[in-house]
């Protein structure tokens, strides 16, 4: 009897959580990524704050998967399906067939087509961008240390962070520990107050998706920690050195760090399929991508719908809906009806740095300590691999006790 070959493209939450709940099904499962880790993306700003070393927070998949016999992987980027015949393509040249596809590709940094922001700000959505945020800072401190007057390190000493989501929040304020806590101590050239850490949001309000409770929590913690919170406000260019406001006020600033939106991977854009306003794919209450049976979409990618709207490209959607996904095809090849997905949300949460956090979960508000305790066993229990979650583990204390992050080195790879 031929056993049916799946094709999941990312290892990300969706793609890895498919695969994972595939094992042992009599499926040939392939696990294609450009990248041979897999990243646990709530965590990467630690990276790009100094605290966290790249390994803490990234898994090699195929350690992951190792002693899954049914499940293998392969290190390639997916440049195209040809949805007819059941191909997907790779920038390698080489064609794998599939007779079940799950796309979980994940998503993309997106600037709203505003041209300057795209070639001069700095994203933070993957290991890469992270590892060039944290030398950026870095060195933006000593270009500041060796300037003469405090008019002259204004620009280097600026940091801009544009978005007012939880990406954006826990940014400013590791940032601002990173400065307050750790810096101001290395670099006696200047006053640690010197440094301008600006949080920049369009809407009314920080995390528009808490209650606002929680969202005014958020904002005053930012601002005990000296980060200077603007919401209503915009950005509409960047130059080298300055950042434009919808308002036509310029900030002296090198450093522009956007976390504002984010889009589906390009893939989502070369498939004839239909896609939602913003770009994903739009799926069926199964998750299989409208006019397609053998083909899904989890994630970010994908269009899944709760009531009246997309649900948020958040891990634990992904999560959910890739597990979905595996149990439908065990269905499937099985001739049996699939199951609808349904999304459980068991809460939302972001950090604003040592002590303080918020979190929303369910009909229980939780601020201050509580809600930062709640952060930490949640973010250690999501992690991956006891080794993992005992670094992060070492690292947080080591931050606790000493109000310091260690990972203060500027390091580049040769290009390979």
């Amino acid at each position: 009897m031929s056993v049916s070959r799946v094709v999941i493209v990312g290892a990300g939450f969706g793609g890895l959580a498919c695969a994972r709940r595939l094992a042992g099904a009599p499926f040939d499962v392939l696990l294609v990524d450009r990248n041979n880790y897999h990243l646990f993306t709530p965590l990467l700003y630690q990276v790009a704050s100094s605290l966290l070393n790249p390994g803490d927070i990234a898994t090699p998949v195929r350690a992951i998967l190792r002693g899954v016999r049914n499940v293998r992987f392969r290190q390639a980027e997916v440049t195209g399906v040809d949805l007819e015949a059941r191909r997907v393509r790779t920038a390698a040249g080489d064609d794998v067939p599939y007779d079940y596809l799950v796309l979980a590709a994940g998503s993309t940094t997106h600037t709203f087509g505003i041209a300057s922001v795209a070639s001069l700000a700095r994203g933070l959505k993957d290991l890469p961008e992270a590892l060039a945020l944290r030398n950026h800072i870095l060195c933006c401190f000593e270009e500041g240390a060796r300037r003469p007057d405090a008019a002259a390190r204004r620009e280097w000493l600026t940091f801009v962070v544009v978005g007012g989501g939880p990406t954006g929040v826990e940014y400013a304020g590791a940032l601002a520990e990173l400065a307050r806590l750790a810096l101001a101590r290395d670099y006696p050239e200047f006053d640690i107050e010197e440094v301008a850490i600006v949080l920049l949001e369009g809407r009314e309000r920080l995390l528009s998706a808490f209650p606002e409770p929680l969202a005014e929590e958020a904002r005053a913690q930012l601002t005990r920690r000296g980060v200077r919170v603007r919401t209503g406000v915009q950005v509409s260019g960047a130059a080298a050195g300055e950042v434009v406001l919808s308002t036509g006020e310029r900030l002296q600033a090198r450093t522009l760090v956007w976390a504002a939106g984010v889009r589906p991977a390009a893939i989502a854009e070369q498939l004839a399929v239909s896609r939602s306003r913003s770009g994903r794919i739009e799926v069926d209450e199964f998750l299989r991508v409208r006019g397609q049976e053998r083909v899904f979409a989890v994630g970010d990618v994908a269009a899944a719908r709760s009531g009246d709207a997309d649900l948020p490209m958040l891990a634990p959607v992904a999560t959910q809906a890739g597990r979905a996904t595996a149990e439908n095809l065990r269905l499937a090849v099985d001739g049996r009806p699939l199951r609808p997905f349904r999304y459980r949300d068991r809460g939302t949460m972001a950090t604003i740095g040592r002590n303080a956090a918020v979190a929303w979960i369910g009909k229980v508000q939780l601020k201050g300590f509580a809600g930062w305790v709640a952060w930490l066993f949640l973010h250690l229990y999501m992690l991956i691999g006891f080794r993992n979650r005992l670094l992060v583990l070492i690292g947080w204390g080591w931050n606790y006790l000493r109000y310091d992050r260690p990972i203060r080195i500027v390091a580049r790879a040769k290009d390979d």
